[in-house]
């Protein structure tokens, strides 16, 4: 029986663990597999990772304070979400772990679950979907096998290659069904602008989701003095992303301009598609929001959880610098 998990920090304020207000917008709930000690793995960016001087109760710039499983599903059991996102350590018995809070879950709520995990075998991952969870995530991270290889593969002493993430994904997409399997790109570490639309246009060829994330260096992490993305080159990647995500363009559409992301689309029907301000919110599963997980309250924000107002969406467009 599962006896703790770590929550991250809006979770636990959202469910009334912690103290303070997470927000108007904080529909999802994460929950964290518990493990005494760090992640098997040893991705250069991540506070979790085996070699990490970051404090283990971190992921990404995000607290999770750890709390009692039972406590945890009281909680649940009253509180009103869009969605349970649960990231998943690399450890021993990581998947009875979290097959046992999917099942514990289910025994209350119908709840759209998400589960994030390393690769695992088809029998492991046919557990995780028997017991109740409606889509997969599968993190690529680092777009080019060369950029994995340094920062999550065999040069950081790591178990992972970049082919096993990507049969994972087809394994997944064939027990969770296309649209259902969810990998992460990073953008901002160290690989091309051309080299990150690449990636997304190979992904949704694939049947699997793209969520972006912004790169964000945490003290204690390998990759602590790293500086984030460049906003207009972020911006340009979440365009391609949406517009390839609802099908309004296909790979044909899409060029490049001194290593710039073009789109063969009139001015005037970009913006059109643009005007809603789909295309900067948080990406990934459906309803997942995560605010404030690459972003700090005031500072720049590169993916909106909520609505954008007029002067965010001229700005955001802008950036790109597609319209003009």
């Amino acid at each position: 029986m599962v006896q703790e998990v770590r929550l991250s920090i809006g979770t636990a304020m959202t469910l009334g663990l912690e103290k303070g207000e997470p927000g108007e917008y904080f529909t999802t709930g994460f929950i964290m597999t518990h493990h005494e000690g760090k992640c098997e793995a040893n991705c250069a960016f991540c506070p979790q990772a085996r070699g990490s001087r970051s404090s283990s109760d971190r992921l990404s710039r995000i607290a999770w304070p750890t709390h009692s499983f039972t406590n945890v599903l009281a909680k649940l059991r009253e509180t009103q979400l869009g969605r349970i996102c649960i990231q998943c350590l690399n450890y021993d018995n990581v998947v009875d772990d979290t097959v046992a809070i999917i099942q514990a879950i289910r025994e209350f709520t119908k709840t759209q679950i998400s589960v994030c995990i390393h690769p695992v075998s088809k029998t492991d991952m046919q557990k995780i979907h028997d017991a109740g969870a409606n889509n997969i995530g599968v993190a690529i991270d680092a777009c080019t096998d060369y950029l994995f290889e340094s920062i999550k593969g065999s040069e950081v002493g790591s178990d992972y290659r970049y082919e096993t993430h990507l049969r994972t994904l087809e394994l997944a997409t064939d027990i969770f069904g296309k649209q259902h399997v969810t990998t992460h790109l990073i953008v901002g570490l160290g690989e091309s602008e051309r080299e990150a639309a690449e990636f997304i246009l190979d992904m949704y060829s694939r049947g699997v989701s793209v969520g972006l994330f912004a790169f964000t260096p945490v003290q204690g992490t390998e990759l602590e003095e790293n500086e984030p993305p460049d906003l207009h080159v972020y911006r340009r990647i979440q365009v391609l992303r949406y517009l390839i995500a609802h099908r309004i363009i296909s790979r044909d559409e899409v060029f490049y301009e001194g290593g710039e992301i073009r789109i063969n689309m009139d001015a005037e029907e970009l913006m059109n598609h643009l005007r809603n301000g789909l295309a900067f919110r948080v990406s990934g599963c459906p309803g997942c929001n995560r605010p404030y997980y690459n972003e700090r309250p005031g500072g720049i924000m590169y993916n909106f959880p909520r609505q954008l107002n007029e002067d965010e969406l001229t700005e955001a467009i802008e950036d790109t610098g597609m319209v003009t």
